[in-house]
């Protein structure tokens, strides 16, 4: 098993969220918001989402950002299997970082989406909110794009703690709650798997 293709849905599991997880006392709940530094790919659709609450998100915004909505996304969109609609288009950047990222590392759209909606995650991008897991040519996968850079986005061998674990509401939301129990599982079936081979 350890050397075949895993999948849960659609999607191929990369086994490195079984092999690799944070250093102690680090991960994303210590998010540092550097992978908010070059903007983000949301899909064309949450993009539309995003706009129709636009005069709202703008009053949850600092002196930091623009509340210029014609320069708060990319003028072109690309094709990418990888977004819902198959289309995928890209936050600008404002002062250095995305212009929804407020000075002190919160997102305006999610904090939007909670005080409003009653949801942080109604309405914030499915690939800001998986991070640092990503779907990469339908591999769920790492996504080292702040690997060495960002200590709460980096991994390392050994961990007290995999990224099954310690990604746990990122996978949860990516596949659901069954899908992550047989996530689990199947990491404990690919760890033993290895064990046996090593033997």
């Amino acid at each position: 098993m350890a050397t075949d293709k895993l999948y849960i849905g659609t999607y191929e599991v990369d086994p490195i969220l079984f092999t690799k997880g944070f250093a102690n006392g680090r991960g994303p709940f210590q998010c540092e918001s550097k992978c908010c530094s070059s903007g983000v790919w949301t899909d064309v659709s949450e993009q539309r989402v995003i706009m129709e609450h636009k005069e709202s998100i703008k009053k949850y915004m600092d002196e930091t950002q623009t509340q210029d909505d014609t320069v708060w996304f990319d003028p072109d969109m690309i094709d990418d299997a990888d977004f819902v609609s198959g289309k995928a288009i890209g936050t600008q950047t404002f002062n250095d970082k995305c212009v929804f990222l407020l000075k002190d590392g919160r997102c305006s759209v999610q904090l939007f989406s909670k005080e409003e909606l009653g949801d942080a995650w109604k309405i914030k991008p499915f690939y800001c909110i998986a991070f640092p897991i990503c779907v990469a040519e339908g591999v769920l996968t790492f996504d080292d794009y702040q690997q060495g850079c960002a200590q709460c986005c980096s991994v390392v061998d050994n961990a007290e703690l995999s990224m099954v674990e310690s990604c746990k509401a990122e996978l949860v939301y990516v596949l659901g709650a069954e899908g992550y129990l047989q996530l689990v599982a199947m990491k404990q079936q690919y760890l033993d798997t290895l064990q046996k081979g090593g033997q």
